[in-house]
């Protein structure tokens, strides 16, 4: 088997990733210093705000707003190393989500597909890449899914030498990925009941504004979901 082929990004790859990544985020909220947790903390700023959250759901996914394509990548390096996959595999099932919302065919519908799956084990829900051309098209984007896993290698390294310490692999990389999993998962499961959206104030707290679930797809286009959207204010500085 080929070197390339070992590092591909699958969904089972990823769903290991995170089991180590989930078992290093329990390690570290017990046995963790404080200065650890704050890097955990940062961490899940850079990955769930910038990355995940402005980044691959409302620059990418929705285009909802723009920058220039310098800070664009910057940006998609928090997604990166936030082991949710690649931004060509998010954005694809999450606008194939929006189009068939809570349906059968939403690829993220806990009603139809089970609360356990669509909390930790999403990822195994096919990618239909149609939905992402404008993505494809863009040698950056094909690059970051091809070497999606040699990307996290290196932060890890790099972590490992900045801080001194082998264990920043486990607080300064894998804990915030766990951290960023289980939160934005709530998201899928729990802002998604009774077959309908709702948004829920203490998840848009934790979540970086997410929880306005409703509010987002009555309005996908609108990067401010609501009153305590910190996404949307950072954004909003981003712009100026």
């Amino acid at each position: 088997m080929k070197l390339a082929d070992l590092l591909a990004l699958t969904p089972l790859k990823l769903f290991t990733l995170q089991i180590v990544a989930h078992c290093c985020l329990i390690g570290t909220l017990i046995y963790g210093s404080y200065f650890e947790l704050i890097v955990v903390m940062f961490i899940y700023f850079l990955t769930g705000c910038l990355g995940g959250t402005i980044t691959y759901h409302r620059l990418l996914s929705h285009r909802s707003w723009e920058c220039n394509k310098t800070i664009e990548k910057i940006l998609v390096l928090f997604s990166t190393i936030s082991l949710s996959g690649s931004a060509i595999s998010w954005v694809s099932t999450h606008r194939k989500h929006h189009r068939y919302v809570d349906t059968i065919k939403d690829p993220h519908s806990p009603n139809h597909k089970g609360f356990f799956k669509m909390h930790y084990m999403s990822m195994f829900e096919s990618t239909d890449i149609k939905y992402a051309p404008d993505l494809i098209r863009q040698s950056f984007y094909r690059f970051q899914h091809k070497y999606y896993f040699i990307i996290n290698i290196v932060w890890a390294i790099f972590m490992v030498l900045l801080f001194q310490d082998v264990y920043a692999i486990a607080y300064a990389w894998l804990a915030p990925a766990a951290l960023l999993w289980s939160l934005t998962s709530c998201i899928i499961t729990l802002s998604h009941r009774q077959n309908k959206t709702h948004n829920d104030i203490p998840l848009a707290v934790l979540v970086w504004g997410e929880g306005y679930h409703d509010n987002h797809h009555n309005n996908p286009k609108d990067y401010r979901f609501g009153k305590y959207d910190i996404s949307a204010k950072i954004i909003d500085l981003i712009k100026k």
